[in-house]
């Protein structure tokens, strides 16, 4: 008996428009021939003892420990004050796991290290009583599930207040001493963001399986949060889902700094109504940059953040760049009169073009150039597009919003529907150009960062069950990361050692 063939699978094929595109014009926005900014010097590696260094100097790390719970009268006592097991949390992504961590610790060549840290950091008296060796599995399993874990809020709340201020004294997030355009902003007043999908240490779904030839029961562990979701480009994935902001400074090695970390729901909203959806997650934290970060500009992201998203960040007075999400068909925008002349203007792929309709019925598109990206401060910060249409009569020269109006939030009774989505179909930089590609190419170092985190552990698998659990993990491997200061040759760097 053969065994039955494998169904080849089919490729997905690709819708192509029915319309054509002319070329896009050369603009504020960059022409097609512009060079793309250089790729940043490549970042020296670092040895485990390195970061290791680096991150029992943190003086956020000291800081960051305030936060966690002290000795209780209830309860097993500690034998570690707090410090040393957010020191054991974060090194946990230096060490793979926290059994690696544990042994470690316990060797008086990392042990001394920490000993010294805390004597430097924290005074003579509570360094002469630490013991003489760092926690043990046990005692860190105690401490994490009994005390670390209910805290997870307070630690995330105040890693992200360190964090902020952190950019901040390296100069980013702030106002520049030369004019910079809108569709240019400086890399250190970008935010680039992205979610990433961690796998649990077990793949199981059930937590009993029976074998079907023995019928031996088998129990497995599960993680309560974890669920299939499914990635760009349709990977399905199963674990939990986060979200992660970062800055950093353009040509500096080791320079980026993360701005907060957010667990987010990947279910349905009545299977997990505590958490926000990845859009909603990112425009909360944003606004809270943005609040104690004026200088902040602009905001890179991917397809997942759409137009209801994008509007409350562009009515804040923030540069929001997404590319365009497929299956936008063009929408009508407005018709243009002047005099004899008559132009119906649409949108299609991304920003504001002129219709045509040839003979034989085909229908094009042309982009018109867009001399400015216009702001305008009120109650709602408004964006404009200051157009060029050409005519054969003359050249007539109008702004369009590029922001939501009340108009645009009006239901129309005959669909229940709202009239215009104009932020998802309207861009404040198109994709397709000069400025667009340089944004997006901000954007890909939240893949670094992503990458950074899967690799961090033994075959790719945070080690901690539930979305909490591994919240804190993600921070811990944060809080190592954040002391990779700038390189001293940069002046902004020089202001901070001073």
């Amino acid at each position: 008996m053969t065994a039955p063939r494998k169904r080849a699978r089919r490729k997905p094929v690709t819708k192509q428009p029915a319309y054509v595109m002319a070329e896009v014009p050369d603009d504020t926005f960059g022409a097609a021939t512009d060079p793309l900014p250089p790729k940043s010097p490549e970042a020296p590696p670092l040895t485990t003892d390195e970061r290791f260094e680096y991150l029992l100097n943190n003086p956020d790390l000291y800081a960051a420990a305030r936060s966690l719970p002290g000795p209780s009268r209830v309860g097993r006592p500690a034998q570690h004050p707090p410090v040393v097991y957010l020191i054991f949390l974060c090194a946990i992504s230096l060490f793979g796991s926290a059994r690696a961590t544990a042994c470690h610790l316990q060797r008086p060549l990392w042990w001394d290290l920490v000993r010294m840290s805390v004597r430097t950091h924290m005074g003579d008296a509570v360094a002469d009583a630490l013991l003489p060796v760092g926690p043990t599995r046990g005692q860190w399993n105690y401490y994490f599930h009994a005390k670390l874990k209910p805290a997870f809020a307070e630690v995330r709340d105040i890693s992200r207040d360190l964090w902020i201020q952190q950019a901040l004294d390296h100069g980013m997030l702030s106002e520049t001493g030369t004019r910079v355009s809108r569709s240019y902003p400086e890399r250190h007043q970008v935010i680039h963001a992205d979610a990433t999908v961690a796998c649990p240490p077990s793949s199981q779904r059930h937590r009993e399986t029976v074998n079907e030839v023995t019928g031996e029961i088998r129990s497995h562990r599960v993680d309560p949060d974890a669920s299939n979701t499914v990635e760009g480009g349709g990977t399905r994935v199963y674990g939990n889902k986060f979200l992660s902001a970062a800055v950093r400074l353009g040509n500096i090695p080791h320079s980026r700094v993360i701005l907060g970390i957010e667990s987010i729901r990947h279910k349905s909203a009545t299977r997990d109504p505590h958490r926000d959806d990845e859009g909603t997650a990112f425009v909360k934290l944003a606004r809270y940059v943005l609040g104690r970060a004026p200088g902040l500009r602009a905001i890179t992201y991917d397809t997942a953040l759409r137009g209801s998203h994008r509007a409350p960040l562009i009515a804040d007075g923030l540069v929001v760049f997404t590319t365009q999400h497929g299956g936008l068909a063009p929408e009508s925008l407005q018709r243009f009169e002047d005099g004899p002349c008559r132009h119906d203007l649409y949108v299609a792929e991304g920003r504001v073009c002129k219709r045509l309709i040839t003979d034989d019925g085909t229908t094009h598109y042309t982009p018109l150039p867009v001399e400015e990206l216009e702001r305008r401060e009120s109650k709602r910060t408004r964006f404009y597009h200051r157009l060029t249409i050409p005519c054969r009569v003359k050249d007539h020269t109008l702004r369009i919003r590029v922001d939501e109006t009340p108009e645009d939030r009006e239901i129309d009774p005959s669909t229940k529907r709202q009239r215009f989505n104009r932020t998802e179909h309207l861009r404040q930089i198109p994709p397709d150009t000069h400025a667009g590609r340089r944004l997006k190419g901000f954007r890909q170092d939240s893949e670094s960062q992503h990458s950074r985190f899967d690799q961090s552990y033994p075959h790719k698998r945070v080690p901690a069950y539930g979305a909490d659990a591994a919240l804190l993990i993600y921070i811990g491997l944060r809080l190592a990361e954040q002391l990779r200061r700038p390189s001293q040759d940069h002046p902004r760097a020089r202001r901070l050692s001073q």
